[in-house]
């Protein structure tokens, strides 16, 4: 028993690794808070504690007009131990879709090395509940509330989409008395489960234990030649989710696990853009 646990502690080590490598280099984002169309509070705390992680950044249209407003959750990638909501194309995306008149939060998260799992699934569903309580005020349509990941973060964007009824991986924070639903999912280079040469230490903490019609519209972007997400893993889910009856999209794009991220953004930007038009703008 002992042995089985080093070996599954040293494969979670080695694809946190991986993934925190291949996601690339930290960048802090240069972006001023000046916009025209505008405006972004950066560090706001979803959940007062002595985690230094609970914080997200927000970003609103100006023109908040007599309409409610579709909202998008960001949730950074890095392999679950690395990474920060700072990192350059979050901001930007953030940006981008406040520019399109969606209410976005970029979302910071524990990481593995302050908590081990499931802490990360908790703080990002914390952090849409803060945005629900917040729903009035911000403009938002707390029935389209749509989330986007890569990488390690989209397995947290896919779990919010997959489990918000699931009272074990809500944990113990603040908000408790809304939702944690999110109505439309992007995911780019999905890690929908651990892997299959490793039996899972814990189903729940990944997607493809929750294969079933009953959750929101799903995208999913995968590179065929990604070395850390396999091509077949995904194709494998997809698969499942479809016969199964689920409302979901897949893309495979030629190249590695960053095709979501940096190479391929000339295809992957328009479909996400596109996929989030179709479920969220009214």
């Amino acid at each position: 028993m002992f042995k089985k646990r080093l070996e599954l502690t040293l494969l979670l080590l080695l694809l946190f690794s991986i993934i925190s490598i291949a996601q690339g280099p930290k960048k802090d984002s240069n972006l001023t808070s000046e916009y025209e169309a505008i405006s972004i509070k950066r560090d706001i705390v979803y959940r007062e504690g002595e985690s230094n992680a609970w914080k997200l950044d927000l970003a609103t249209p100006n023109d908040q007009g007599s309409a409610l407003r579709p909202a998008l959750v960001i949730v950074h990638g890095g392999g679950w131990s690395m990474g920060s909501k700072s990192v350059d194309v979050y901001q930007n995306m953030m940006v981008d879709y406040a520019e399109k008149g969606y209410v976005t939060i970029n979302v910071e998260y524990r990481l593995t090395g302050e908590a081990g799992f499931p802490a990360c699934i908790e703080d990002v569903k914390n952090a849409v509940r803060w945005l629900r309580a917040h729903a009035e005020e911000l403009h938002v349509d707390p029935e389209r509330i749509g989330t986007y990941g890569h990488s390690a973060g989209a397995h947290l964007a896919l779990m919010l989409g997959m489990t918000s009824e699931l009272a074990e991986l809500e944990g113990n924070g603040s908000y408790q008395e809304y939702s944690s639903h999110v109505n439309a999912v992007a995911a780019g280079s999905p890690p929908t489960e651990l892997g299959r040469e490793t039996p899972m230490s814990k189903p729940i903490w990944w997607p493809i234990g929750y294969i079933s019609a009953d959750h929101p519209p799903m995208l999913l972007i995968q590179g065929t030649e990604d070395p850390v997400v396999k091509p077949v893993l995904t194709r494998d889910f997809v698969t499942k989710m479809k016969n199964a009856g689920a409302e979901i999209e897949y893309i495979e794009v030629s190249g590695g696990h960053d095709v979501a991220y940096s190479s391929q953004l000339e295809v992957t930007d328009p479909a996400i853009e596109k996929f989030f038009g179709k479920h969220l703008k009214p």
